[in-house]
C-alpha cells in the first residue's frame, strides 16, 4: 500500500478528529458551528484545486442531492398551501408559532444542516481510501479519552471538569450540557457523554466506531477502551445497538456453533457477575430499562411517537406521501420525524437510500462490519434518535458506497 498521503488525505486526518464532536463550537453564538461542519464546507476546495478527476462525479451528484431536496420542500409547501392543516399538538423545531405553515424558518435552518452532511458525505464517498481506517479510529479514541477525563474528573472531584463544551440549545444561551449520573455502590458516578452533551448521543456516535475498530482489527487496548465507554453511558441506545451488532454477527457467521458457544459462554458469565455484584447490577438495569418504562421520558417518549402516528393518520393524501416539509418537527425519533415532516415517501426514500448497499451476505470481515454499523446506526436512529446531523452517522454509510471497499 502506498502510505504516502495527498492534500485530501490530509485534509481528512485532520477532519476525522473532529468529526465526532457535537458539542464544541468555534462560537457559541451560532449553535452550527462545529469545526467538523466548517472542514465540511471547506471541502469542495479540496476536490477543485486537489481532486478535478472526480469533481465532476462528485458535484453532478451533489446537484442531484439537492434537486431531490429541493423537490420535496417544494411539493409540501404547495399542499400546505392548498390544504388547510393545523400544526397545533406537533413537536415543532420552532413552537413559537403556530399558524405559519408555509416556508417556515425552520425548514431553512433544518436544510441548512443537511449541507455538511452532504459534502461530508460525498467527499467520504468518493475520496476513502483504506490508509484513512487508522486515522477514524484514532478520531474516535481521542473523543473517548476525553470523555474518561470528564468521567474519572467527575468522579474524584464531584464537579464537571469539562472545559471544552460550550455549545447552546434552542431559543436560550444554556450551554449544552446535561448531568446525568447515578448512585453506585454510594458513589455518585456521571454517566459518558464526552462531547456531545448526553450519554444516548455518545452512545450513538461512539458505537460505529467500536464496530469499525473491531472489523479493521485495530489494537485490542483501544477496542476494549471504545466498549468501556459505550457500557459507561448507561444507555438504553448503547445497549440496543450492542444487541443488534450481535445478533447479526451471529445470523450471518459461517461458524454458527463457535458464535453459539460464545453466547453460551457470555450468558453462563453475566449470571456469575449477577450473583456477585447483582446489588450494582440491579441499580444499572432499573435505570437502563424498568425505571425507563414508567419514567417521564419514557412515557415523552411514547406519547411523541403515538401524537405523531395519530397526526399522520389524519393528513389528506398529498401530505400523507410528501410530509408537511423537511424540519417542521423534531420528534424523539427519526422514524415518525421523516415520516411527518416527508411522507411515506420520504421515509421509503430514506430508508433505501440508507440500506442500499446492506446485505446478509457480506463475504468478509470488513464487509460484515459496514453492514453491522449501517444495521446498527438505522434501527437506533428509527427508533430512538432523531438526529439527522451527525457526520459520523454518515462517514461510515459513505465507506460502505466507495469503490474501494466494493472491490473486497
Amino acid at each position: 500500500m502506498n502510505n504516502k498521503y495527498s492534500i485530501a488525505d490530509k485534509y481528512f486526518i485532520l477532519w476525522a478528529f473532529f468529526i465526532p464532536i457535537s458539542s464544541w463550537v468555534i462560537d457559541p453564538t451560532i449553535k452550527g458551528s462545529l469545526i467538523s461542519y466548517l472542514l465540511a464546507f471547506l471541502s469542495p476546495l479540496i476536490i477543485i484545486c486537489f481532486q478535478k478527476n472526480i469533481a465532476k462525479k462528485y458535484f453532478l451528484d451533489m446537484i442531484e442531492i439537492i434537486l431531490v431536496l429541493l423537490l420535496f420542500a417544494l411539493i409540501s409547501q404547495l399542499a400546505n398551501a392548498i390544504y388547510n392543516i393545523s400544526l397545533y399538538g406537533t413537536l415543532l423545531v420552532n413552537p413559537g408559532d403556530f399558524d405559519n405553515k408555509i416556508f417556515r424558518n425552520s425548514l431553512i435552518t433544518q436544510n441548512m444542516y443537511l449541507i455538511p452532511v452532504i459534502l461530508t458525505f460525498l467527499y467520504v464517498k468518493y475520496l476513502y481510501k483504506p490508509s484513512w481506517d487508522k486515522w477514524i479510529i484514532y478520531g474516535g479514541l481521542v473523543f473517548v479519552l476525553y470523555g474518561f477525563y470528564k468521567w474519572l474528573g467527575f468522579l474524584i472531584t464531584g464537579a464537571d471538569i469539562d472545559f471544552l463544551t460550550n455549545r447552546t440549545f434552542g431559543d436560550s444561551d444554556t450551554v449544552l450540557y446535561q448531568y446525568q449520573g447515578i448512585m453506585l455502590a454510594g458513589m455518585s458516578l456521571q454517566r459518558f457523554q464526552s462531547l456531545t452533551g448526553e450519554p444516548s448521543m455518545f452512545a450513538f456516535t461512539m458505537l460505529p466506531y467500536f464496530i469499525f475498530a473491531i472489523h479493521r482489527k485495530a489494537n485490542n487496548i483501544i477496542i476494549i477502551i471504545m466498549g468501556l465507554s459505550i457500557l459507561l453511558s448507561v444507555s438504553s441506545t448503547a445497549y440496543l445497538g450492542l444487541v443488534i451488532y450481535v445478533v447479526y454477527m451471529t445470523l450471518i457467521s459461517k461458524k454458527k456453533k463457535n458464535f453459539f458457544y460464545l453466547i453460551i459462554g457470555l450468558i453462563v458469565s453475566c449470571l456469575i457477575l449477577y450473583m456477585i455484584f447483582s446489588e450494582y447490577i440491579d441499580v444499572i438495569m432499573d435505570m437502563v430499562i424498568f425505571n425507563k418504562m414508567d419514567s417521564v421520558s419514557g412515557m415523552t417518549r411514547s406519547n411523541d411517537f403515538w401524537g405523531d402516528i395519530n397526526y399522520f393518520m389524519e393528513l389528506d393524501i398529498m401530505h400523507s406521501l410528501f410530509g408537511i416539509g423537511f424540519g417542521y418537527i423534531r420528534s424523539s425519533n427519526l422514524f415518525t420525524t421523516l415520516l411527518v415532516n416527508t411522507g411515506i415517501i420520504g421515509v421509503l426514500s430514506f430508508s433505501y437510500f440508507y440500506l442500499k448497499d446492506f446485505s446478509l451476505k457480506a463475504q468478509n470481515f470488513i464487509k460484515q462490519g459496514n453492514n453491522s454499523i449501517i444495521l446498527v446506526l438505522f434501527v437506533i436512529s428509527m427508533v430512538a434518535v432523531p438526529e439527522f446531523s451527525y457526520l459520523s452517522f454518515w462517514i461510515f454509510l459513505a465507506i460502505s458506497k466507495n469503490n474501494n471497499i466494493r472491490q473486497y
